[in-house]
């Protein structure tokens, strides 16, 4: 099956990543996917492709990444498809990205690791999340298919149950951190200005969130953290009226005392969302079960220098060299007080410092290829 080739020379390595979101659809793992990809192919030392959901059908990656939208619900009828195409490409590896949210609840996705190990072909899997995810016979399924896993939060065994630590001891889970989805930009000031003219608002200071919105998110802490008196909310990211939860955000934002002072974006690019996050004095992060350096929403805000207030379980208190502010899970009184003393503080350092590039990330996964496939040899 799978190339055995020379690690010399052409690309060698030929890598088929398995994800249930892939852009142009809206999901943080789909978004991890499509950069490890591109970041991949670019290093040049392997050719990569992507088996993933029909629904991420869009124009083809600048880097030259293959892509395989093949899987219409991930039901098990799927299975031919995604074994015919993997016997057409002839891959080395299999790496597949756990939780995304193109599975849904669907069977299928969750056994694939332990149903193609009968190819004989390497596997790898990414988990994002802590185990349990999904329900808990989905979660053994994953830990017990042969392999080995990568995953995005440092001290992951320790946060695991000693029975699911038994589990997965043989993959020897290996720490890669993630990535900004989006790049760092330099604004002036008179840059920084023009954007928050465009927002059309006399606030004295600008408080965004970004990201996808759901209740873990716990965005209606916007709501209660900053003071409607001074503050004006920016909300990058889609509230669609369909979602209970989020209709519910948006119908807050449209009565007092936030009524006209709250912009929402809807999802924007790259770069867009770039500059509109180096442009407001904070980016508030009150996430229900604590973030981290694995949090890509987080990333994206402390490399544009802005001051940051998230929730951590595990420390507290201002970090001056990050920018950032952890407060409990639902310690509004200390947000609020953490974002009266440090909103407009900027990180006049380098941002960047601290956070994995795509290219040292594409190399850390080239390294375990490698040793994979050595061992496969």
């Amino acid at each position: 099956m799978g190339r055995r080739a020379s690690l010399e020379g052409r690309a060698a390595m030929r890598i088929l990543l398995l994800t249930g979101s892939y852009p142009p659809m809206r999901c943080g793992v789909g978004d991890y996917t499509a950069s490890l990809a591109d970041s991949l192919s670019r290093v040049g030392v392997a050719e990569v492709a992507v088996i993933t959901d029909r629904r991420a059908r869009g124009p083809g990656s600048p880097s030259g990444v293959e892509v395989f939208p093949i899987a219409h619900g991930w039901e098990v009828s799927d299975l031919r498809t995604i074994l015919a195409t993997i016997r057409q490409w002839g891959p080395d590896v299999l790496h597949f990205q756990y939780p995304t949210q193109g599975y849904a609840d669907k069977r299928l996705p969750w056994v694939l690791p332990l149903v193609l190990s009968v190819l004989r072909i390497p596997i790898v899997q990414t988990w994002h999340e802590h185990l349990p995810m999904g329900s808990l016979l989905r979660s053994v399924a994953l830990a017990l298919a042969p392999g080995r896993l990568v995953v995005v939060r440092p001290n992951y065994e320790a946060a695991l149950s000693p029975w699911l630590r038994f589990l997965t001891r043989r993959k020897r889970p290996r720490f890669i951190p993630n990535g900004s989805p989006i790049p760092r930009v330099e604004l002036s000031d008179s840059e920084r200005r023009d954007i928050r003219r465009r927002l059309n608002s006399s606030a004295k200071y600008f408080v965004a969130y970004f990201g996808f919105i759901y209740p873990h998110k716990s965005v209606e802490l916007l709501f209660d953290v900053p003071d409607p008196r001074q503050d004006h909310l920016v909300l990058i990211g889609p509230l669609d009226q369909d979602q209970p939860y989020q209709r519910a955000l948006r119908e807050r934002a449209q009565r007092e005392p936030w009524k006209g002072k709250v912009t929402v974006t809807d999802f924007l690019p790259g770069e867009e969302a770039a500059r509109l996050l180096a442009a407001v004095d904070a980016v508030l992060l009150p996430f229900r079960d604590g973030g981290g350096v694995w949090n890509t929403s987080l990333q994206a805000a402390a490399i544009q220098g802005t001051f940051v207030l998230t929730t951590s379980r595990e420390r507290q208190g201002f970090d001056p060299s990050s920018n950032i502010y952890f407060s409990k899970p639902g310690d509004v009184a200390d947000m609020r007080s953490a974002l009266r003393q440090y909103v407009g503080r900027r990180n006049t350092s380098r941002a960047t410092d601290g956070y994995a590039s795509w290219e040292s990330i594409a190399q850390a996964h080239i390294s375990l290829y490698r040793e994979l496939l050595g061992k496969a040899e």
